[in-house]
Formats: C-alpha cells, structure tokens, sequence
C-alpha cells in the first residue's frame, strides 16, 4: 500500500487495514479484503459514521467536500 499524498487517512500507509476502500477519498487500501455489494442501509451507516466514500464498496456517499 502506498500513501495518497493528498488524503489525510492514515489507512493508506497501514499494513493491516480491515477496509478495502478508503472512506476519506474512495481508493483501495486493501485489495485483499473482497468487494461487497452494500445496500441502502449500510450506506446509510457509513453517512452517520461521516464516511464520504462507503468502506465496502468506494461509492461516493457525502457529495460537495
């Protein structure tokens, strides 16, 4: 893994990261972990979470930071 030079998330220089995407900027941080078709629902949890891109699956859950 490599480090986003331009996102804060410290996810992209861990060696163990439970996530596979990024919920600060949407990239992958760990392609190890399986991609995972989310629903509405846990979309809705990563929102409280203030997640702006889902963990799961990269989409882009916050628009206009």
């Amino acid at each position: 893994m490599t480090r986003n030079n331009s996102c804060p998330n410290l996810n992209h220089s861990r060696s163990n990261v439970s996530v596979r995407h990024c919920p600060t900027c949407g990239d992958v941080v760990n392609e190890n972990v399986p991609a995972k078709k989310c629903s509405e629902e846990q979309h809705a949890k990563n929102r409280l979470d203030q997640n702006r891109f889902c963990v799961n699956c990269g989409e882009q859950l916050i628009h206009g930071w």
